[in-house]
């Protein structure tokens, strides 16, 4: 079984690759940590795909900044309700899958390397919710 601590810190960790839509990273910042930093915030200037392109100085492709905010609120209302805070506990697989469907989405739309990492533990957090909710303890 799962402590419900380390789904907080899951679910929060994907809070974040959503989120960090809202904040691209610059040519500076991608080079930080000895370019390391780009994975862990996997957006950054320059990144486009069928939505548009995220650049310096324009406003977000509005469908993405959608999609972004979508998911980070979805999966913000998913720790709470692991954590037992404000959220009836028995929401949580249900905002945790729907938060992973909709991060999918987003990174699908503007694939590239930084992105599969979020992917693969959204596609992770869709499996557990959907085939193992037993593996999840929460109350």
């Amino acid at each position: 079984m799962m402590s419900k601590w380390v789904l907080v810190v899951f679910l929060g960790m994907q809070g974040h690759f959503a989120a960090s839509y809202l904040v691209p990273l610059d040519k500076q910042a991608q080079g930080e940590f000895g370019g390391l930093l780009r994975w862990f915030w996997p957006w950054s200037y320059g990144d486009g795909g069928p939505l548009g392109q995220v650049m310096v100085g324009h406003d977000l492709p509005t469908i993405g900044l959608f999609l972004a905010l979508t998911a980070a609120a979805l999966f913000g209302l998913a720790a709470l309700a692991a954590a037992g805070v404000w959220v009836p506990s028995t929401w949580c697989l249900v905002l945790a899958a729907s938060g992973a469907v909709v991060l999918v989405c987003l990174m699908a739309l503007f694939f590239g390397p930084t992105k599969v990492t979020p992917m693969a533990i959204a596609l992770c957090t869709l499996y557990i919710a959907l085939a193992k909710p037993a593996q999840v303890w929460i109350h």
